[in-house]
């Protein structure tokens, strides 16, 4: 996997095409814990995937794009945003897979802590080889987007037409981006009403609510810059784009994704959640945090099925029990005539 941290041209077809212009962060500050507070494993521990390695599924490329919360007084800033999405000739899909932010794993320390803070801790370096660990598949690149990047960008290509689900009003307590506004109904949003649609999470679904609006955010985002009126301008999009995104990308890379755009346009988009269950803080325990808490060998096989088979799971939100004691279907059919016999 190339990881060399050049600041390169991130163009806009690229995005789209793989879904990969992806929505964005959290409206509040990251919380500001050491990560020597995460003392105590929670319970997930014992059931921790013990292959490191990965599965390369061919006739694919696949980016990690991230979703910055950086702030002028924070040197990076948490990835508050995570999705895989892959471009897949073999099958002629786009797949998004995205992981929530709060999603717990282990870090090289050997302590678990929140996905979105391996940015902050190591880069986008480490950040994809987390991301590698939890879902058993090789990141090919990576690509970091913050507010201004997706507001200009929206601004460029004329706007996105969005259905909103439901009136949305908050503010973040931001000097830039403070204030979210947005009434329910069909909307053709700007870059910025854009920015507060994918932000929201206030709701009773929190992040996970917020990542099915990121998904359609992203198809959204496909739709308009693939269309007819729009493909000639894509160069111009590309220009503006490479000072606001950071990646590993060359601009080999991207210049053969981009003349590949009206071809992506034909490709089907799948989209859905790592599922998981959510963990609540327990106070008797120091240090402890909310969590979405995933089971590692769940995560890799669910993965496996959504990118080589397009398999959306059936079940993002689950009972924490289900979570700890989940099987792969051959496993839980081999228990049955075990629990036959035993019950005669």
């Amino acid at each position: 996997m190339k990881r060399h941290g050049r600041r390169l041209a991130w163009v806009a077809v690229a995005a789209a095409a793989f879904g990969a212009w992806h929505a964005w962060p959290r409206p509040e500050r990251p919380h500001a814990h050491a990560h020597g507070s995460h003392s105590v494993a929670p319970s997930s521990a014992s059931w921790t995937a013990t292959d490191p390695g990965t599965t390369r599924l061919g006739g694919r490329e696949t980016i990690l794009v991230l979703g910055s919360d950086k702030r002028p007084e924070d040197p990076r800033g948490n990835a508050d945003v995570l999705l895989v999405a892959s471009l897949d000739d073999s099958h002629r899909r786009i797949e998004l897979l995205s992981i929530p932010r709060d999603t717990q794993v282990a870090f090289p320390d050997g302590r678990y802590h929140k996905i979105n803070e391996a940015l902050a801790s190591g880069g986008p370096e480490e950040t994809c080889m987390l991301v590698e660990r939890l879902i058993g598949l090789p990141i090919d690149h990576y690509a970091i987007i913050r507010f201004d990047a997706l507001v200009h960008m929206v601004d460029r290509i004329g706007g996105l037409d969005i259905d909103v689900p439901r009136n949305m009003d908050y503010r973040t307590g931001d000097k830039v981006y403070g204030v979210i506004r947005l009434r329910k109904g069909r909307h053709h949003l700007s870059g910025e009403q854009a920015l507060q649609f994918v932000r929201y999470r206030h709701d009773a679904l929190g992040d996970i609510g917020r990542t099915e609006r990121q998904q359609a955010f992203l198809v959204a985002l496909k739709d308009q810059l693939l269309r007819p009126q729009t493909l000639p301008r894509l160069p111009e999009v590309a220009f503006d784009a490479w000072k606001m995104i950071d990646t590993d990308m060359s601009l080999g890379d991207i210049s053969r994704l981009a003349a590949r755009a009206p071809q992506y346009k034909t490709y089907r988009t799948v989209h859905t959640t790592l599922p998981g269950s959510f963990h609540d803080p327990d106070p008797s325990i120091p240090g402890d945090l909310s969590y979405w808490v995933v089971n590692p060998a769940e995560a890799r096989y669910v993965a496996k099925r959504f990118f080589a088979d397009g398999e959306v799971p059936p079940r993002i939100i689950q009972d924490p029990r289900e979570t700890r004691t989940w099987l792969p279907p051959e496993a839980r059919a081999a228990q049955r005539p075990a629990d036959r016999s035993t019950s005669g």
